[in-house]
């Protein structure tokens, strides 16, 4: 049985082999055959022509910039847990606040903070949906951010919560305000 094995992979190395043209073995006109007809020469105005029609892929004109992505996935990030917590823990969250729990209040704001949190993330896939992002995420964390400061004392979740919402609401404006000035100046750069 073990002889059988050494053979197969034996022959599964030489087979390796020829196909990455390293040769090897006597080979047998079929497996030269098959072995060239696995990696042909493309010639080069088929390349041209191909390149042509896919168009060189480079950065995107409309992807925004590593930083306003990286602070839009933050920020929806912090607005998905928000609400995520919202619909599985909101009688905890309602203890540690001291407040009433009310189930049908806490699932539609986990709702509306998980379609928030997916408006902040928009800000992130593309530079058309920043504008977007930034116009109805950064209020509300900034209001959110404020807000964190009347549960110093009283819920420190909330409080880290809240606190990094707002700032990476008004992170979120910063890049956004760099990205487009940025953008604005490569553009005047280029019709020059």
């Amino acid at each position: 049985m073990d002889e059988q094995y050494d053979a197969v992979e034996r022959w599964d190395d030489e087979l390796g082999d020829l196909l990455a043209g390293r040769g090897g073995r006597a080979v047998l006109p079929t497996e030269q055959w098959l072995a060239s007809a696995a990696r042909p020469t493309v010639p080069g105005t088929v390349v041209a022509r191909v390149d042509h029609a896919v168009g060189v892929v480079s950065r995107r004109d409309d992807r925004p910039s590593r930083w306003l992505t990286v602070v839009a996935i933050g920020l929806a990030a912090a607005f998905v847990f928000q609400g995520v917590g919202n619909l599985v823990a909101g009688e905890w969250v309602a203890d540690n606040l001291g407040e009433p729990y009310a189930p049908h209040p806490f699932r539609e704001g986990g709702l509306a903070m998980i379609a928030i949190g997916v408006c902040a993330a928009a800000g992130a896939v593309s530079r058309r949906w920043s504008t977007a992002s930034v116009l109805t995420c950064t209020p509300l964390a900034i209001g959110l951010g404020l807000h964190g400061f009347t549960e110093v004392g009283v819920f420190a979740a909330g409080v880290a919560l809240h606190l990094t919402e707002g700032t990476l609401g008004i992170l979120l404006a910063v890049c956004w305000w760099l990205d487009r000035r940025d953008r604005a100046a490569a553009r005047r750069e280029v019709r020059t």
